[in-house]
């Protein structure tokens, strides 16, 4: 067996334990043990056994969300949940193989962009915010991917092997749609109950926005009859979400709290020594950090209003399993299209949604490089086209899947343990994955369903509350807008399309994101940049070849 090397501080919400049989080091939560160690030890005992079959369906069916690695003189086993919720590294040389959950600490080397495939790592970031499959922009650096574990014995090399992905698809018998109705309501509810009863009366806090599924996670507690829970709102100063969140606070009787975030707030944070610990902390060099909710919890613990024990609690990431982001080329009457033209119309899809943070980065070569990309891992990880074509739909939310949502939305619960809170996930729960993963498509088309139910259910009274309507935050903004906007009457509205993203989208983006570059730097810029993440991921590469030699790069 190789040399092994664990690299992972007990810091951060990490445990570390030694047995009779080896060491192990663990984080996370596990429905059912209140002590990680008995978990541990369950866990070795079946690794003992050598059974993968075994081994993948008791990985699958574990109840919560972890990241695990195991050292023993004949066994060494590492692996990430479903989600990859907490990430972990490998880095192998010639003399031993290090396992580690922060991958800045090996001080290896950037992949160099200009050669392959360096190159295509580099230009996927670019046009993403992260990288694909195991990649990283670090030489040599792999990453657990999202249900995925490693295992090496006195007898086997380094094995990785999947015991889970998401891979929707229309279920093979009917299932009425009241049946499926309770059945998601009883799901919720048991998530949320199991969440209530892991807090053991510690304060729940919610980052309550005015969307669906922090008023989902919000709501359900009321219903339980949870008491101790806390929300809080942030963004510009009088911004709808926040005014939304508001009232459906008040409604459930919780407490409510806003921070007011400020351009310069934000920025002030950015560059901040503390932003500093963070980015070296959270950084996985496979995506860029989650940022939009740094200087709002920074500022809630500032304020002494929650306890040091509390359990962040959000709604991430319900939209996209209830399926908001299913193209609607992907559904419907497709039953003439050939085979490549199934391809195409799914890996079409992802490019326009999920690879085009800069526009000049979109040329033809480079969206071939990226289709390339995600098809072979499609192949890879799923064999390709489903035989029926009605579930070419779950092809793309297998990609989004693994790719955008385990490598870079989940990330947020960084900023939760980098302030020293723990966190639960009900949305990323592995009961509520597997109701979505097989749940017809049509029910998924807009979020119809959940929306439905949540409507028809009412809990505490606010899904049928009278909310406001959006409006443009700064007030003033938004006369001016309509002055300019009356201009492009005779140039066109894609026009004004441009010209609103490149001199208002910085002053009206709730969340301040954009302040982390200058007014002027946007302005003048003719990349054609999408959203704050564009400029998020654009600093986040340009500081990599400033801390890093050049000539390394």
């Amino acid at each position: 067996m190789s040399k092994f090397d664990v690299q992972i501080r007990t810091s951060y919400g990490w445990n570390y334990y030694t047995q009779s049989w080896g060491e192990a080091w663990i984080k996370g939560y596990i429905f059912g043990y209140k002590h990680l160690q008995d978990f541990v030890g369950g866990l070795y005992k079946v690794i003992k056994k050598n059974d993968e079959d075994h081994l993948r369906n008791y990985l699958s069916n574990i109840d919560g969300h972890y990241a695990i690695v195991i050292k023993t003189p004949k066994i060494f086993f590492a692996s990430v949940d479903r989600v990859r919720s907490i990430p972990l590294f490998l880095y192998q040389s010639p003399s031993n193989i290090i396992v580690t959950d922060q991958p800045e600490k090996l001080n290896c080397e950037l992949t160099n962009p200009k050669t392959s495939p360096g190159q295509k790592d580099r230009l996927m970031f670019q046009m993403s915010g992260y990288c694909s499959g195991s990649s990283t922009l670090l030489n040599g650096v792999k990453q657990l991917q999202s249900g995925e574990y490693l295992k090496s014995n006195e007898t086997d090399k380094l094995k990785f092997s999947q015991f889970y992905n998401y891979i929707p698809t229309n279920p093979e018998f009917y299932i009425s749609k009241s049946e499926l109705k309770n059945s998601l309501a009883n799901v919720t509810l048991n998530i949320l109950q199991k969440i209530i009863d892991s807090a053991d009366g510690r304060t729940i806090v919610v980052p309550l926005s005015g969307g669906y599924d922090s008023k989902l996670v919000a709501s359900g507690f009321a219903y339980l009859g949870y008491k101790n829970v806390k929300c809080f709102s942030y963004g510009q100063k009088n911004n709808f979400e926040s005014l939304i969140s508001k009232k459906v606070a008040k409604k459930l009787g919780y407490d409510w709290k806003y921070i007011r975030l400020t351009h310069n707030i934000v920025k002030k944070d950015y560059y901040s020594k503390l932003h500093q610990s963070y980015i070296s902390f959270s950084n996985t060099f496979g995506s860029v950090p989650v940022e939009h909710e740094f200087s709002a919890v920074r500022l809630l613990k500032k304020s002494g209003w929650i306890p040091k024990d509390s359990l962040f609690i959000n709604g991430m990431s319900g939209d996209f399993l209830q399926g908001s982001n299913i193209p609607k080329t992907l559904v419907g009457n497709r039953a003439e299209l050939s085979d490549e033209n199934r391809k195409e119309q799914i890996l079409e899809a992802l490019i326009d949604k999920h690879y085009s943070l800069w526009k000049y980065l979109g040329t033809s070569d480079n969206r071939k490089l990226v289709k390339d990309s995600l098809w072979n891992e499609i192949e890879k990880e799923v064999g390709g086209l489903p035989d029926n074509i009605n579930n070419d739909f779950g092809l793309y939310e297998f990609s989004e899947f693994k790719n955008r949502q385990s490598k870079y939305v989940i990330t947020v619960q960084r900023v939760y343990e980098f302030f020293g809170y723990e966190w639960r996930l009900p949305l990323w729960d592995k009961d509520y994955l597997d109701y979505w993963e097989n749940i017809e498509a049509k029910y998924k088309i807009n979020r119809n369903l959940f929306i439905e139910v949540m409507h028809e259910l009412d809990w505490g009274g606010v899904w049928s509350m009278k909310l406001p309507a959006p409006y443009m935050v700064p007030r003033w903004i938004s006369f001016v807008r309509f002055l300019m906007k009356g201009l492009f009457v005779f140039i066109g509205r894609e026009k004004w399309k441009l010209f609103d993203k490149k001199f208002f989208y910085y002053w009206t983006e709730i969340l301040c994101k954009m302040s982390i570059v200058n007014y002027s730097k946007v302005v003048f810029d003719n990349r054609g940049y999408r959203n704050a993440v564009s400029w998020l991921s654009d600093d986040y590469l340009s500081k990599l070849k400033t801390k890093y030699d050049s000539r390394k790069y």
